[in-house]
């Protein structure tokens, strides 16, 4: 999978009154369970004296799950939806931000962490597996000594949702070529180091 070199414009939900667009910069692969690809977004049409604090949540797209079928290389429905996951929203670690900096950079979401443990206690997104999903970026008027932003509905905001941003929550590589790949990775990986140590002896 190559990174995407494009930069749509969003659909913006609604709230607050300030014409801000958001770009899509590009998607990026990252491991671990970092999400990947990451969202990197620039932000223009802000005020340079506001601060702002940008967030990010991940909504269900469907109720429906999924599976990976190998012969066809595609997602079909497998059924009905698992219960969702309680949503959470991630504070941009460098918020809040003055317009601008969010006119002069780009906003990376590289540090965002998955994981399907709804007992999560570190602030982790939690996601159900083969499940699709629809990442939104929420751009806050800051106030001061307000504190964590839990509720969106008390802050005055905008939310950004680009649709090409779609992506299926899996706990394992369902490309049976990329998961070869990584198994050859490994066995090379493997290999060297029985090499150094015969030479070590």
């Amino acid at each position: 999978m190559h990174g995407v070199q494009a930069c749509p414009r969003s659909r913006p939900e609604d709230h607050g009154p300030e014409k801000v667009q958001t770009v899509l910069k590009d998607f990026s692969l990252v491991c671990c369970r970092r999400m990947f690809p990451t969202l990197r977004v620039s932000f223009t049409g802000v005020r340079p004296e506001q601060r702002y604090a940008v967030l990010m949540d991940i909504v269900p797209v469907d109720h429906k799950r999924y599976r990976y079928a190998y012969h066809r290389s595609s997602w079909l429905v497998a059924g009905k939806a698992d219960p969702p996951a309680p949503n959470r929203l991630y504070a941009h670690p460098d918020s809040p931000f003055s317009g601008e900096q969010l006119r002069k950079q780009v906003v990376s979401f590289e540090k965002v962490k998955l994981t399907n443990n709804e007992m999560d206690k570190n602030g982790q997104i939690v996601l159900n597996s083969m499940h699709r999903y629809q990442p939104r970026i929420h751009l806050v008027k800051w106030r001061e000594h307000c504190g964590t932003i839990t509720d969106l509905d008390q802050e005055e905001h905008r939310t950004y949702i680009f649709p090409e941003s779609v992506f299926t929550a899996v706990t394992a590589y369902q490309n049976q070529l990329v998961s070869s790949a990584w198994i050859i990775i490994i066995l090379i990986f493997l290999r060297k180091g029985e090499k150094r140590k015969r030479r070590q002896k």
